[in-house]
């Protein structure tokens, strides 16, 4: 090995896992803390990679372009922040040992369209997924909650803290592992639609299992049938499990989709209600 290639190995600038630690740390445990109007998460993304910039960049003149680079706008959900994240540290650590020149330009220039490409589907997953996620943790915890149980409690805290830092962890080192070949990856299998498909339908099922539970609605009434006394909600559950609350979510949904709005929706449900326990 030459002379010259022994000291380019020697001034390699790279990260650490303590570095990359303490982005972790940044960007998930103060979450939103600096989100505004204008610029939303830029600054607190920022802030969790400028202890890196520092490290990358020791000229003051590089520093201070790599800073710029980072206040452009940004905005995802909190959870895959650290996918783009992971990615930049990944790009800013392989521009920070190219030497000037037409492919540092280009791949600096890049550092900004991938953040821009990928915080819109990153958003559109992370909400899907969310709302589902938590819907399910809620559903769990509240079921020990209204037993008045202190587990609903704790359940909640420790499964919706291990799903935000379980997904921010991992999305992050493994993207800074793989660096832009995650991007190629996706963009080849379509892995974003697929994640974004799979979490709807997860959300559809989890929805469609909460109904019976949350949905109150059961026709308690007997008719007397020639000396038969027919129980309508006992029939009903012979054929289906919570027919009645099912049947009537889609009703309502039927009426959303027809652009019913949500407020004329509750007077209904309220109305219908009164004159269903006034008749039967």
């Amino acid at each position: 090995m030459s002379e010259r290639n022994i000291e380019g190995m020697e001034n390699q600038k790279t990260l650490t896992k303590k570095d990359l630690t303490r982005t972790f740390v940044k960007f998930t445990f103060f979450p939103m803390v600096t989100i505004n109007y204008e610029r939303f998460q830029t600054l607190q993304y920022f802030c969790a990679v400028s202890h890196i910039l520092e490290k990358l960049y020791p000229n003051e003149e590089d520093r201070i372009a790599a800073a710029k680079r980072h206040m452009a706008f940004f905005n995802t959900t909190p959870e895959w922040m650290g996918f783009p994240m992971g990615i930049t540290c990944a790009q800013e650590e392989q521009i920070a040992n190219l030497e000037k020149g037409e492919e540092r330009t280009a791949l600096e220039e890049s550092v900004n369209t991938v953040k821009a490409s990928l915080m819109g589907p990153l958003a559109g997953i992370g909400d899907s997924l969310d709302a589902t996620i938590h819907a399910i943790i809620g559903a769990l915890s509240a079921g020990f909650a209204l037993n008045g149980s202190f587990i609903g409690a704790a359940l909640a805290l420790i499964l919706g803290n291990a799903y935000y830092f379980g997904i921010g962890y991992y999305s992050f080192m493994y993207s800074y592992k793989n660096g832009m070949k995650v991007i190629r990856d996706m963009n080849k299998t379509g892995l974003l639609d697929k994640i974004m498909e799979a979490a709807t339908i997860l959300g559809m099922t989890a929805v469609g299992a909460l109904i019976p539970s949350w949905v109150g609605f059961n026709l308690a009434t007997n008719i007397d049938i020639g000396g038969y006394v027919l129980n309508i909600q006992a029939e009903l559950d012979n054929i289906i499990p919570g027919l009645a609350p099912l049947a009537l979510t889609v009703f309502l949904a039927w009426l959303y989709k027809k652009n019913i709005s949500s407020l004329k929706l509750v007077a209904f449900i309220f109305v219908f209600a009164l004159v269903f326990s006034l008749v039967f």
